[in-house]
């Protein structure tokens, strides 16, 4: 387990991502502490101060109501009635084991719907990080051609003064050398491009600087845990709780407490009682809209959960067949790479002297130098494949 960064720490980096006197610290962070600055900067506190304002009552299924009636009447002895009633709507047993349970799955659902934001922000980081180390392994290799060709245009400058060498010559190497210097204009656009999208979702300024994941496993993939399925079904589960808590099997038992005055001439009278209403809540019956509520959201969660699984399947399908791929790509690109450095070797010591044969070496140098970039691509391939096996697993940083 990685070891976590001190909390102050963390929120040190957050308030200042581009100082430079702590790029280095940045760059010792653990993937786990990325994604627990970027869970912080995703936040808002102002959820927690709205989530603390919806309490429901305990006891009481709805608003109570106060009621006042008066009777008066046209007989000289009759009597003059005022009644104030206040009603309580109690929840019923029904309503109050399904809060209960309401309230223990509202915890289990924000626990996961806060690893599903991990695994999201885990994929938006693993984006950046491996496609960020991707463009530098780019960019290295366009820098170690532009140094090899400036070399050579220097070399064929002073050849072409001296009427050693011809023009010809002189302007292929500053071909490819402008060439070159595109790709590399490309490479470092690329690497920027993502560092920013990088510094968006966390705030930092520069990366860490070990972004390897442990190696994935067949037993990393476990549908049923993956947090995508797991809300699909808590959402479903909450949605039938709260049905059967609007259901008529947990209608309210109305409480009426009562004070009467009775006024007439002969004498004046108060009175105070109580009146309960208790709903036959045994005798199941269900309105046809509760029906199809519920019937429609059983239809809506079964399709939702299929397209869920099935593209789930599929990513770690693609990912899977991915990685098999690039192992077998592996070893040809190294086959490659060693075939292009006997070639030049042999291109060098074959080399004659006509200036057609200047441009056919040229060629094959810089063929050697993309072979030997294509097998470290490759490389950090087969690791950002492994990255994101982890992450269609529904395994966060």
């Amino acid at each position: 387990m990685n070891k976590l960064t001190p909390w102050w720490a963390i929120l040190t980096f957050v308030l200042f991502p581009l100082n430079s006197g702590w790029a280095q610290s940045i760059s010792e962070l653990s993937l786990n502490d990325v994604l627990a600055v970027a869970l912080e900067r995703a936040t808002p506190d102002k959820l927690d101060n709205m989530a603390q304002g919806y309490q429901s009552s305990s006891w009481l299924a709805a608003l109570p109501s106060v009621g006042l009636s008066y009777l008066g009447s046209d007989e000289r002895y009759g009597n003059d009635e005022t009644e104030l009633r206040l009603n309580l709507p109690i929840k019923s047993g029904g309503h109050r084991r399904a809060d209960k349970q309401l309230k223990q799955l509202s915890s289990e659902y924000d626990a996961v719907s806060q690893q599903g934001k991990a695994l999201y922000l885990s994929g938006l980081i693993r984006e950046a990080l491996w496609s960020f180390r991707v463009s530098e392994v780019k960019e290295a290799s366009v820098g170690e051609k532009n140094q090899l060709l400036n070399q050579l245009e220097e070399q064929y400058q002073q050849l072409f003064a001296a009427s050693a060498a011809s023009e010809y010559s002189l302007l292929l190497i500053q071909k490819e050398l402008v060439l070159a210097q595109i790709e590399q204009l490309d490479a470092e656009q690329e690497s920027q491009r993502w560092l920013r999208q990088y510094r968006a979702i966390t705030g930092l300024g520069s990366m860490p600087a070990d972004i390897a994941e442990p190696s994935y496993t067949s037993g990393d993939f476990i549908l049923e845990q993956h947090p995508q399925l797991r809300l699909l079904e808590l959402a479903w589960l909450q949605k039938q709780l709260v049905l059967l808590a609007a259901s008529n099997q947990s209608t309210p038992w109305n409480v009426s407490l009562s004070a009467k005055n009775i006024d007439s001439e002969v004498f004046q009278e108060n009175q105070y009682g109580i009146g309960i209403e208790i709903p036959l809540s045994f005798i199941d019956i269900a309105t046809q809209t509760h029906n199809s509520e519920w019937v429609l959201g059983s239809r809506s969660y079964d399709i939702a959960r299929d397209e869920a699984r099935l593209a789930l399947h599929q990513r770690w399908n693609v990912l899977e067949s991915e990685a098999g791929l690039l192992v077998k790509k592996e070893t040809l690109l190294k086959l490659s790479g060693e075939l292009s450095q006997g070639i030049t070797r042999q291109s060098n010591e074959l080399r004659a002297f006509n200036e057609l044969g200047e441009e056919i070496i040229l060629r094959q140098m810089i063929d050697a130098i993309d072979a030997q970039a294509a097998i470290a691509v490759n490389k950090a391939l087969i690791q950002q494949n492994n990255a994101m096996l982890r992450q269609a697993a529904g395994i966060s940083l």
